[in-house]
This record gives C-alpha cells, structure tokens and sequence, in this order.
C-alpha cells in the first residue's frame, strides 16, 4: 500500500540553508505552519526541491518578512519534512495558539485548510478553505491520512487542516486527481512521530487557545503561523571563510554536505551521482589490506591502501581507484567512504539523491576475501567477497 502511495507522489526533496544573499530568482513552491516559536516548520515533502535552499515569507499584518531555512527532517513515505528557521534575523512569531488533534476527528466533521495558492498572483494574504472529513483514510485506503472535501488549489501543499475548534488535525499532502474538490491530508499522528525524531522536540501548547472564538478571530490568530515556502535558485560559491557554518545539504565543494562535525566548519561532501561505471569489485581478492578503518575519517586512508595493494595484484577498475581517479568541478580527492561513513551517507540518501536500488561498496575491509558494504534500501550492513561488482558513491573531505 505505501509503494502505492509512493508510486502516486513525486518525492523530491533537499535540505539545505541560504547563507548567502540571493543571486537569481526563487519560486513559490508551497505552504507550512510554524509549530513554535523556535521557528519549527511542518509542510510536505513533496514541495521541496533537490539542489537547491529555503526561504520562508511570513505575513503579519500584511508587512512580509523572509528569513532562510534549512531542512531538519523529512518522510518521504508519508510526504512530510520538518523546516527550520535559520536566520539571525528571525523573531518569534509568538505563542501557538493550537494543539494537536490526534483522536476523535470524525467523517463528516467540519474543517479548514490555510495557505498560499499559486494561481494569479499568491498575494499577502493567507487563503481559507473550508470543507468536510469525507472518509478516514486517504489514497487506497491508506489509513494514515483523512480525504477532505473542500477547494484544493495549487500551492495549498503543506498547508496546514484544522478542525472547526482550531486544533491541527493534519497536513494538506495532495491533490484527488479524479476530483478537483477533493484531497489528502496526513494525520497528524504521522507528524508527531516525525518530531520525536529531532534531537529536542518542539514544544507544543497543552490545548488550542481559540477555540471558543469565532471562525474570523480564529483565522485571524492562525494566520501569522501560516507560510509560504519558497524554493531558491542558488548555488552557494565554493569559497568559505573562517567560523562560517556549514549544514547536511549545503551545495559546497563539488557535491553536497552529507556530514558536518561539531564545529560546523569540517565534515564530508558526497559526489552528486555514483561513480562513471556505476558498478565495480571491491578488489584485492585474496590480499589482506593492512588494517582498514570503520570510523569517521578513514575512508580517504583506506582508499590509498586499497590502492596501493591493489595495483601490485594489478587490479584497476576497482571502486577505490575509480574514486581516487575522479574530478569533478576541479576537485580531485574523491575516496570511497569507511564503514561509518558510508552509513552517514546512506542517513542522507534522501537529500543527496542519485541512488541506485542495492549494495554500495565500503573502503572498510573485513577479512582477505570479504569487505564492508551497505544496502541503500534497507540500510543493513553486512560483509561480502570482494570480487562481487556492487554500486560505489565518491566522496570528499572539507
């Protein structure tokens, strides 16, 4: 049922922060509700864009401010990510006037949906549409989402659906293609659960603090936690200065951060696609590399180990030396990531993008014929002989 639910979406999505001003232009993608007032974001997963960073326009009182944003979390399964305000420009917004509704939404119960349409001209203002619960489970009878009747419109992706009392039931996912005035909605259960994956999870109001106001001063106090999510078109240069902070998904040194240390300045870069052969041998079958790695950091030794005991035995297409051999955009020290690495990489698949349907090669060796690699579909990680030809991604330490 969820490859079903997969089949009918396009799911693309990025994280990434601006941290530059903007060179090009940006377009509207979609809407979101801020959560708290740390600047949290809910939206959808499908609305975001591989490649390239946020900005999220706020309206209050019909002033429009912008900060940038990076992306915290995402699921594609159920079409939802996780934005974050990062701008130190941004103030809060305030306290959230709403809770979550997780229990007791009924068919047939009224609701309204706030956000940004895309057709003419968005405007400042937030939109409002008002509908219905039509059935309790969505696309194929997918029992993570509610099907809504009211007017769906271009750019409504991620907005926010809340119950006549002004609790968040849900985030508007897609549109009933068989009909106009119909569509999905993910259960806000799908939500919290995505949130008890961040590292501190927002703080959300014990109970919706409008519910006894009429329907004008609820949209009204709504109205300020409603988004609208651009997409910029920029690369950030290739150029860093000292104490600037990098961030997972950052277009940056000839692919995209997948890792980032404590300090925020080092970490490693993923090539944008796998290697030119796509498939290669580990190598060195029957040959013992002397103490290959697992952890953080010694990929680009390993790399130059295989190598050198693999040209001995005179192995070439090999996925260690197929990376050392690759330059892209001018740089020329792309390795194949260790055991840890490698699982980094595969955390971020989702950001980075390009992946094939399989094993990926490790540098990490494991004995004389086997080595280290990892399935990019169900994460497991497992050892196998080196002479089987497996997928490999290059990557590159800043």
């Amino acid at each position: 049922m969820r490859n079903m639910k997969l089949k009918s979406l396009a799911f693309l999505f990025v994280c990434s922060s601006l941290l530059m001003k903007a060179q090009t232009t940006s377009s509207w993608n979609g809407s979101g509700v801020v959560l708290s007032a740390e600047g949290y974001i809910a939206t959808s997963n499908h609305t975001l864009e591989p490649g390239y960073h946020f900005e999220i326009d706020v309206f209050t009182n019909g002033v429009k401010k912008t900060y940038r944003a990076r992306l915290e979390k995402a699921d594609p399964v159920n079409d939802l990510a996780i934005l974050k305000i990062d701008d130190p420009l941004f103030e809060s917004i305030g306290a959230v006037p709403f809770t979550y509704k997780v229990k007791d939404v009924n068919t047939n119960e009224k609701i309204f949906l706030m956000g940004y349409p895309t057709i003419d001209t968005p405007g400042e203002t937030v939109k409002v549409s008002e509908g219905i619960i039509s059935a309790k489970s969505g696309y194929q009878n997918e029992i993570t989402q509610y099907l809504v009747s009211c007017t769906i419109r271009p750019g409504y992706g991620g907005a926010p659906v809340f119950d006549n009392a002004g609790n968040l039931i849900g985030i508007k996912s897609s549109m009933n293609k068989s009909s106009q005035n119909t569509g999905y909605v993910v259960k806000i259960s799908c939500l919290h659960n995505l949130l008890e994956t961040l590292p501190q999870m927002p703080s959300i109001p014990a109970k919706t603090t409008i519910s006894g106001s009429s329907f004008s001063d609820k949209t009204a106090a709504l109205s300020k936690f409603i988004v609208a999510i651009r997409v910029k078109k920029e690369v950030i240069p290739e150029t860093t200065s000292k104490g600037k902070k990098m961030v997972v998904g950052q277009a940056y040194g000839g692919g995209i951060i997948f890792y980032v240390d404590n300090t925020g300045e080092h970490g490693l870069i993923a090539s944008n696609d796998d290697g030119n052969s796509k498939r290669a041998q580990w190598g060195c079958d029957d040959l013992l590399i002397d103490e290959t790695g697992t952890g953080i950091g010694s990929g680009q030794e390993n790399t130059k180990k295989i190598i050198l005991v693999c040209r001995k035995a005179g192995s070439e297409k090999i996925a260690a030396r197929l990376c050392d051999q690759l330059v892209l955009d001018g740089y020329s020290d792309w390795f194949l990531p260790s055991k840890e690495e490698l699982n980094l990489l595969y955390e971020q698949k989702e950001i980075i993008g390009g992946y094939e349907h399989g094993y990926y090669w490790s540098s990490s060796e494991f004995a004389t014929n086997f080595a280290w690699y990892q399935h990019f579909d169900f994460g497991f990680q497992d050892y196998l002989n080196k002479d089987f030809s497996y997928f490999y991604r290059p990557v590159r330490a800043f």
